[in-house]
């Protein structure tokens, strides 16, 4: 539900109908459902041919995607509905410095994914996730908590984007249950992703990509011209809050920036990289040239996008301020994380609507992708379980693909959704999901050397789990005061000294825990064997969509 501070500001201008808005949502929705099934007619590779090329071309798309394409999908997979609440509120409490850290955050793992991309397509062309290579360089138990900690990360992003779309459909319009979008867009997107597979979530990735863009600077060039600029107004409030928030926010200092700025590098990047949505894109790509290409393409997509919501959030702390966003009412709540909607909630009901298109897109681009991860993360699993109940029974594509999609819904979706609807704040779900990931990351880049031991990575992900565990039940300098664990449910827990203590001790933790275990076995002489015992025989490129 919208606050009533934010309720009062819209009923002060004409607010959209909830008629209006059930029809955003549904029409955007609709849109991406012909379409996509539209893309699954003419992709004949997903129903024609022998069962095993289908099922490549179903979950690996192998081999068939251009740089542009990979360009677009790696920026429209990355660009969640998340940037409307957390990039302006990061810009007003750090300032320029805390929008160019989140902006380095997303960027630094597409940077990883270019450079380590050719590696993992040479050593293993047949894979469509990272965890055939940790299974292949660690063996099985590195590979199970790593996959866990996958499937828990993508549950909890899965569920802040469908927060996400409840909270911008109910804030935008005088609708006041959040739980129609959020159902409306988990059925849509695991329907036409379970029917056309990892190729029509590319496909629509494209699609979403350049109406991502389109509609983020329709948005942003309305929200500046609608409200008079700071710097060409007389409004001595204004220019106090737009001096405060260009320089290092209301942290005040810039070493509270720099936090900030330190604390998103570490947890966006860690989290992204165990993301197996992102992870299908190397191999999806033609050729090593096309990962390369269409990550620096996502990375130049992505800059001015997170700088336009940057500026939207110092724009609306100009407008409203500390009393307006950060201590609002006689109970001081903290709006911060609502900036962007303050701003679009007062312009005319058309551009309320398309704040929700907007925010439509954004989601959906992001759910397809989980959902298509989430099913190729779990297909090594449900081949083994399938092939031990029968022998041959996972040749049969219609059962494997509705095995993984059922797994799915179980596992990801139908929690997310309820997860969604319980009033969790959006950044507190992304601190626990980015945590977790931050105990495994630097174990798993340390495989691409041939020295590291399995047991010396297993001993890393440990050591790496229990810091972070010990780091927030402690909490740092009396941040969790009588409640363990506190930072990391509070909705502003990712900005805390413990979140920076967390993702700068839990990285290292598990760095030297890997370096100190895989002593002996370095002055032994290891090196792992290869990956030569794995199939290497060119994939046939499925047909591009």
């Amino acid at each position: 539900h919208a606050p009533t501070s934010l309720r009062t500001t819209m009923l002060e201008a004409k607010i959209l109908t909830e008629s209006a808005a059930v029809g955003s949502y549904l029409g955007t929705l609709s849109f991406f459902l012909v379409i996509t099934f539209f893309a699954v007619y003419l992709n004949k590779s997903l129903y024609t041919g022998d069962v095993e090329k289908r099922t490549e071309t179903y979950v690996a798309a192998r081999n068939t995607q251009g740089s542009l394409a990979i360009a677009l999908s790696f920026f429209a997979s990355g660009a969640g509905a998340w940037v409307l609440f957390t990039v302006p509120e990061a810009a007003i409490l750090g300032g320029p410095v805390a929008i160019i850290g989140y902006t380095v955050s997303c960027l630094v793992p597409l940077a990883i994914f270019g450079c380590v991309g050719p590696y993992m397509r040479r050593n293993l062309p047949q894979a469509c996730t990272f965890f055939e290579y940790i299974q292949a360089r660690y063996g099985t138990v590195v590979n199970v908590y790593c996959t866990l900690v996958s499937l828990f990360y993508m549950l909890l992003y899965l569920s802040a984007e469908f927060t996400s779309i409840g909270a911008c459909v109910t804030s935008l319009s005088e609708l006041t249950s959040p739980l129609g979008p959020v159902i409306a867009t988990s059925i849509v997107t695991l329907l036409y992703t379970s029917v056309g597979g990892l190729p029509v979530s590319l496909f629509t990735d494209k699609v979403q990509g350049a109406g991502i863009l389109v509609f983020t600077v329709l948005v942003c060039v309305a929200a500046f011209g609608f409200y008079e600029m700071p710097t060409a107004t007389d409004d001595k409030t204004i220019i106090a809050n737009w001096e405060i928030v260009t320089t290092w926010g209301i942290g005040g200092t810039p070493s509270n920036a720099f936090k900030m700025a330190f604390t998103l590098i570490s947890a966006v990047t860690c989290a992204n990289l165990m993301h197996s949505g992102f992870q299908q894109r190397i191999w999806a790509a033609q050729g090593d040239a096309q990962v390369r290409r269409g990550a620096i393409g996502g990375i130049l997509l992505t800059i001015p996008f997170m700088a336009l919501f940057g500026v939207l959030g110092m724009i609306s702390f100009a407008q409203y301020g500390f009393g307006g966003l950060v201590a609002v009412g006689p109970d001081n709540t903290y709006l911060a994380f609502l900036a962007a909607f303050f701003l679009i909630g007062k312009m005319p009901v058309a551009w309320q609507a398309i704040g929700i298109v907007l925010a439509v897109m954004l989601v959906a681009s992001s759910a397809d992708t989980l959902q298509t991860g989430v099913a190729a993360l779990l297909k090594p699993i449900t081949t083994k379980a399938l092939n031990l109940y029968k022998p041959g029974a996972a040749a049969d594509t219609r059962v494997l693909m509705s095995l993984n999609f059922a797994l799915a819904i179980a596992l990801i979706n139908v929690p997310a959704i309820a997860l969604s609807t319980a009033g969790v704040s959006v950044l507190s779900l992304f601190v626990m999901a980015d945590l977790v990931c931050a105990t495994c990351v630097v174990p798993i880049l340390m495989g691409l050397s041939d020295r590291t031991h399995p047991v010396a990575a297993a001993a890393g992900c440990f050591a790496g789990f229990i810091s972070a565990l010990l780091i927030y039940l402690v909490g740092v300098g009396g941040e969790n005061g009588d409640t363990p664990m506190k930072m990391l449910v509070q909705a502003d827990g990712l900005y805390s000294d413990t979140s920076l203590v967390a993702f700068l001790v839990v990285p290292a933790a598990s760095f030297l825990a890997t370096v100190v275990v895989n002593i002996p076995y370095h002055m032994r002489g290891y090196r792992f064997a290869g990956f030569g015992q794995l199939p290497t025989t060119a994939a046939t490129p499925s047909i591009k969509v």
